[in-house]
């Protein structure tokens, strides 16, 4: 079968195995040994029998109420007013969405990309979910919804041993988006050093409070990651997971959004309500008293790791579908 993905990456043609940076597009890609195009590339695409596209996220210019702070257009507008899906439906045989961020996103969109990209979605043979509670939302708009469940490709970390020191990494920094105040308050009943990511959504004097690991490929993060004996992860924006899943694979106990998939199969006993900041904390202080309990969170999170998010389960459920 031939597949291709469609994104705003530049690059074109397959993903190794040995990649530096397998992020779950890239793991997705390399498991259905597909090819990959930019998406402003679509009119020239033919001969797959199915098509993934990642929707770009694109910019939005809005307070968390709503106003609107910058007059300035989505740059992917042109995409959502486009023939898109209709052009690769009669060059290929099928044409499915992947959930890009959260389910919502679109809806930040000015009203006329909002409803163009409701109708692409209507126009497409599907969307593919990345949990099960996004499918309920996006089968508001088609029948047709499944899960595309997140992935890692081993083979580039095949050789990191987790060493866990006595240290706690927060997934995410000081924004709404990935609730790194309320993830830093539950971290600190640990009482050892606590460590977060560098992204774009970093904030001024975050660096005065935790520390901070430096911005890096995969490999190299999963390399860092496997240096943590604790994880807390009070994500709000439910999205692919990738966080939970990666502390499943070496076995660090993650506290995290019950929302999740990759949380809630993988960490059954940590995942809470992110706004339940009292559990959360409790449990922080259960994982660092009750040595029992801390083994057995670490133990089922890489059971449940090989269960539901082994490759071999990724490629059976794809192929399932």
């Amino acid at each position: 079968m031939k597949i291709a993905f469609l994104s705003e990456m530049g690059f074109e043609g397959k993903i190794p195995s040995n990649h530096p940076n397998m992020r779950t597009e890239f793991a997705w890609m390399y498991a259905l040994n597909a090819d990959h195009f930019n998406i402003r590339g679509f009119n020239h695409i033919k001969g797959y029998n199915k098509i993934f596209i990642i929707f770009p996220k694109g910019r939005v210019f809005l307070d968390a109420a709503g106003s609107k702070l910058v007059n300035e257009p989505n740059p992917v507008s042109d995409i959502l007013d486009s023939d898109l899906v209709e052009v690769l439906k009669n060059q290929n045989k099928e044409v499915y969405f992947v959930q890009e961020g959260p389910s919502w996103w679109f809806t930040n969109y000015e009203m006329a990309d909002q409803i163009n990209f409701i109708n692409l979605i209507r126009l497409s043979d599907g969307i593919y979910a990345h949990n099960e509670y996004d499918v309920s939302f996006w089968k508001g708009f088609t029948d047709n919804v499944f899960i595309i469940p997140t992935l890692m490709v081993e083979d580039p970390i095949k050789d990191i041993e987790w060493k866990p020191q006595n240290k706690t990494i927060v997934g995410g920094n000081f924004s709404r988006w990935y609730g790194g105040l309320q993830s830093f308050i539950v971290a600190q009943e640990f009482e050892n050093d606590l460590w977060t990511i560098s992204s774009h959504a970093q904030r001024p004097q975050e660096e005065e409070l935790i520390n901070h690991l430096p911005r890096t490929m995969w490999a190299e993060w999963m390399e860092q990651l496997s240096t943590f004996k604790y994880a807390v992860h009070l994500m709000p924006t439910i999205a692919a997971g990738t966080f939970s899943l990666n502390c499943a694979y070496f076995g660090i106990p993650c506290i995290g959004n019950k929302k999740v998939d990759t949380q809630r199969l993988c960490h059954p006993h940590l995942s809470v309500d992110v706004d339940n900041i009292e559990k959360a904390t409790k449990l922080a202080k259960k994982l660092k008293t009750d040595k029992s309990f801390y083994n057995q969170c670490s133990k089922q999170a890489k059971e449940n790791y090989r269960k539901f998010y082994d490759i071999k389960q990724f490629k059976n459920k794809i192929n399932g579908l």
